[in-house]
C-alpha cells in the first residue's frame, strides 16, 4: 500500500472517528479509501448532496437522496465498522455558503460518539473542507498527494493503449520519451494526466519533443488556474541572457551538475537555492528566468500575495497546497519575486495569519529534501523577518550593485542584438557605458528603448548619436534615491556576498561607492 493507505488504515484501526481528506480528486481518493477499506474487511458507503448515501456497487442505501443534516442523521442506518464517506461536505459547514450550517455542525458534534461506538469512521473528501470550531479535536486532515511517478505512468500507458497508428496498429510509445512524457505530466491531477497526454498525441501523433512542449502548455495553464502559482517558460540562452555578476554566474554553474544521480551517490545534496539582495532594476528578476534556463528546468513563480486569504485558516492552507505541487513539479526552479512585500511587516492586521504563513514556508524552505532550487529576490530586505535570510534557508546570499563599466557594455550589447542591432563596435558599447555610470540594467535597457524610438521618429537608421542622447535623457535611480541605495548596500556589504565584485591587483574586495 501507499503512504495514504497506509495511514489512512493506521488512523481506522486505531479508533479515530472523524477523517479530513483535502484533495480535488474526490473519486481518485475513494478509490483509494475502498482498498484500504477491503484490506481491513470494512464496507465503505459514499454519500453526496446528488446522489445521497450509496454502497460499493453504486445501490441507494439510507432511503433517498438527502440534505447535509439528513445524511447524518441516517449514519445509524449504515453497517457497522464501515467507512462513511461525505463529498465536498465543507460547503455545508460555512456560514457563507450554507444558512443551517451551525444545524449541521451540531449535528456532526452529536453523531460523533454515535459513530464512533459503532466502528464507524466519517471521511470528509473534498477541496474546500475547513474544519469548523466546535471540531477542531475531533477531526484529523490526512494529505492526498498528486500521483506520483509511477501513477503518472500507468495513466500515460492507459491512453496509449487506445490510440491506434497510421496503419491501424496499436500505438506503442517510444520508452526512450517516457521518462520526458512523466516530467512534464508532474504536479496534475490524474485527470489532468489523462487529458493533457490525449491531447498531444491527439495533435502531434506521438509522444515526442513536441508533444512534451504541447503538455507544459497545458500544464501552465493547470498550475495558473489554482490562483497560487504560475508556470513561466524559461527564455533561451541561459546565463547569457545576463550581462555581469560573474560571481553569482560561477555559484549557479557549480550548482547545475548537482541535481544528478551520480552528485547523490558522491553525497552531494539538492542545491536549496539563493536569496537575491540588491539595489532595484539590476536584473534579480532577469537572473531567475536564466537560471531556470541555464538548469533546463521548469520555472514556477509563487506571488505570497495570492496565498494571502481573508478567511481565516485559508492562507495557511492554500501555503500547504502550493507547497505541495511545487514538490510534486520538482525537480524545477521556484520563483520568488520581491519577497519582502508578501513576508515584510508585523502580520498584526490580519490576526497573524502572515505570521503563520511564514512560519509555513520557512520551515519548508529549511527543512525540504525536494530538488527545489528557490531564488527568491528582495530590494527592501531590511523589511524582512531576520530569520528568513540566516544561513540554512539557502545557499548563498548575494548582494547585486550597480553594474560597473565592463558589465554596462555587456548589459548594451544584449539589449542592442536583442533588438536585431549588433553593428556597434566595442568602442562604441565603451562609450555608452562610460556615459551610463550610475544605471541600472533597467535603466540601461530603457535607454535602449528609447533610441530606437528616437532613431524611428527621425526616420533614421540606429546610430552612435541617438544611442548617446537617450543615454542622457535618462534619469537614474541612482540619483533619485540615493537615500535607499545606500542603505541597501550597507546591508549587503555586512550579510551578503558580492555578485559582481571590483577585482583590484587580483584580489576580490568589496565594491566601496559614494552616493
Amino acid at each position: 500500500m501507499n503512504d495514504f493507505k497506509n495511514d489512512f488504515v493506521d488512523y481506522c484501526l486505531s479508533g479515530h472517528a472523524m477523517l479530513s481528506v483535502r484533495t480535488h480528486e474526490k473519486d481518485r481518493a475513494i478509490d483509494q479509501i475502498r482498498e484500504a477499506a477491503a484490506e481491513m474487511g470494512r464496507n465503505v458507503f459514499v454519500w453526496s448532496i446528488a446522489t445521497g448515501w450509496r454502497d460499493k456497487d453504486g445501490e441507494q442505501v439510507a432511503d433517498q437522496a438527502t440534505g447535509p443534516e439528513v445524511a447524518i442523521q441516517d449514519l445509524p442506518k449504515l453497517d457497522e465498522d464501515s467507512i462513511c464517506v461525505f463529498k465536498d461536505f465543507g460547503y455545508y459547514l460555512d456560514h457563507q455558503t450554507y444558512p443551517q450550517f451551525d444545524i449541521v455542525i451540531a449535528w456532526l458534534d452529536e453523531i460523533k460518539q454515535a459513530a464512533a461506538n459503532m466502528g464507524q469512521t466519517l471521511v470528509f473528501a473534498g477541496a474546500d473542507f475547513k474544519i469548523p470550531n466546535p471540531l477542531k479535536h475531533d477531526i484529523t486532515e490526512m494529505d492526498f498527494d498528486l500521483p506520483d511517478k509511477e501513477q503518472i505512468e500507468k495513466q500515460i500507458r492507459f491512453v496509449c493503449e487506445g490510440v491506434e497508428n497510421s496503419n491501424g496498429d496499436k500505438f506503442e510509445p517510444s520508452e526512450d520519451m517516457i521518462p520526458e512524457i512523466i516530467n512534464a505530466c508532474r504536479g496534475m491531477t490524474q485527470q489532468q494526466v489523462l487529458d493533457r497526454v490525449a491531447l498531444a498525441l491527439r495533435k502531434n501523433k506521438d509522444l515526442n519533443d513536441l508533444a512534451t512542449q504541447t503538455i507544459l502548455k497545458e500544464k501552465a495553464t493547470v498550475i495558473k488556474s489554482s490562483g497560487l502559482l504560475t508556470y513561466m517558460e524559461p527564455p533561451e540562452g541561459g546565463l547569457d541572457n545576463v550581462g555581469g555578476y560573474q560571481a553569482l554566474k560561477d555559484h549557479v554553474e557549480l550548482d547545475k551538475p548537482c541535481f544528478s544521480e551520480e552528485a547523490r551517490e558522491f553525497g552531494i545534496e539538492f542545491p536549496k537555492g539563493l536569496l537575491l539582495v540588491g539595489i532595484p532594476g539590476c536584473g534579480k528578476t532577469l537572473l531567475s528566468l536564466a537560471i531556470a534556463s541555464e538548469f533546463g528546468l521548469p520555472l514556477i513563480s509563487m506571488d505570497i500575495g495570492n496565498v494571502m486569504s481573508k478567511y481565516v485558516g485559508d492562507s495557511e492552507a492554500n501555503m500547504r497546497e502550493a507547497i505541495k505541487v511545487i514538490e510534486r513539479i520538482a525537480p524545477c526552479v521556484l520563483q520568488l519575486d520581491e519577497i519582502e512585500k508578501g513576508f515584510g511587516g508585523s502580520g498584526d492586521m490580519d490576526g497573524g495569519s502572515s505570521r503563520r504563513v511564514f512560519g509555513t514556508f520557512i520551515k519548508w524552505l529549511n527543512d525540504r529534501t525536494s530538488p527545489v532550487y528557490t531564488v527568491a529576490t528582495a530590494n527592501e530586505v531590511q523589511s524582512l523577518p531576520p530569520e528568513f535570510a540566516r544561513k540554512g534557508r539557502f545557499d548563498e546570499i548575494f548582494g547585486m550593485d550597480l553594474p560597473k563599466l565592463d558589465e554596462r557594455k555587456v548589459i548594451f550589447d544584449i539589449h542592442f542584438k536583442k533588438r536585431g542591432r549588433s553593428r556597434f563596435t566595442d568602442v562604441a558599447l565603451t562609450k555608452f557605458a562610460e556615459e551610463s555610470d550610475g544605471f541600472t540594467g533597467a535603466d540601461i535597457e530603457q535607454a535602449v528603448k528609447l533610441s530606437l524610438k528616437i532613431a524611428f521618429s527621425r526616420e533614421e537608421d540606429l546610430d552612435m548619436p541617438h544611442a548617446l542622447e537617450a543615454i542622457k535623457s535618462i534619469v537614474p535611480l541612482s540619483k533619485t534615491e540615493p537615500g535607499r541605495i545606500k542603505n541597501i548596500r550597507e546591508w549587503c556589504d555586512q550579510r551578503a556576498k558580492q555578485a559582481n565584485p571590483t577585482i583590484v591587483d587580483k584580489q576580490v574586495k568589496t565594491r566601496k561607492v559614494t552616493v
